[in-house]
């Protein structure tokens, strides 16, 4: 039988760890990680210093938290994506298409799948702020390793599945096709932040042009009758 006080107070911390997250994730892309105080993150949450270190023993807990979450929004972004985008197109018909049209497909495909992702460049701050910090902290740096290698393997996963259902299959280890489409993704995004440009990485035709060319390069389709 559920226990509505000690659910109450389950949803009471719950809702203060958020709103500490949400300061956090602010503070880091206003200040930086090593300029940004406790103090300031719980007051921007609207708690005190005590309040912080009831919900996190330390910064680098809370970088932890931070990232899984961030990471588990993207992905269900991704995943919303692609159920918006994927049921209205034909798998069929693209296993038929020369790399060429299969490229010129899916550019399109990736276009609109980006649409639905989302500004993503205050998270690229905090992420570049989290790599300095690491090269610093051998122990967070261990963590950050494995959390990126951990997301891009869930992203393998995705992209793996949805070739399949277009009837197209990886001819390379789905991991390194997922670097290359992450690295180019930040890259583009880090070079517009540093340009001063407003446009978003998932705004660049170039970059739905890279992607488009990564997946069809490196895959086939599953039936070799299939090919053209």
């Amino acid at each position: 039988m559920a226990n509505p006080p000690v659910e109450a107070a389950s949803a009471r911390r719950q809702k203060t760890r958020d709103r500490l997250l949400d300061a956090a994730y602010d503070v880091f892309a206003d200040v930086g990680v090593d300029a940004a105080p406790v103090e300031l993150i719980a007051e921007r949450a609207g708690f005190t210093r005590g309040a912080f270190y009831s919900n996190f023993e330390s910064k680098s807990e809370l970088f932890v938290a931070l990232a899984e979450r961030e990471n588990d929004r993207r992905m269900e972004q991704v995943q919303v994506g692609l159920d918006t985008v994927l049921p209205s197109f034909d798998g069929q018909k693209l296993a038929a298409l020369s790399t060429t049209d299969r490229v010129d497909v899916i550019t399109g495909i990736v276009a609109d799948f980006l649409a639905l992702q989302g500004d993503d460049r205050q998270w690229c701050v905090i992420e570049a702020e989290f790599r300095a910090y690491a090269l610093r902290n051998v122990e967070f740096g261990r963590y950050l390793v494995e959390h990126e290698t951990a997301m891009q393997t869930q992203l393998a996963e995705v992209l793996e599945r949805t070739l399949l259902g277009f009837g197209q299959r990886f001819i390379v280890d789905p991991i390194v096709a997922v670097r290359i489409i992450t690295t180019a993704y930040k890259d583009v995004t880090v070079r517009g932040l540093l340009a001063g440009s407003d446009v978003p990485a998932e705004s660049d035709s170039e970059l739905h042009t890279v992607i488009a060319s990564v997946v069809a390069l490196f895959s086939e389709p599953t039936s070799p009758d299939a090919a053209t």
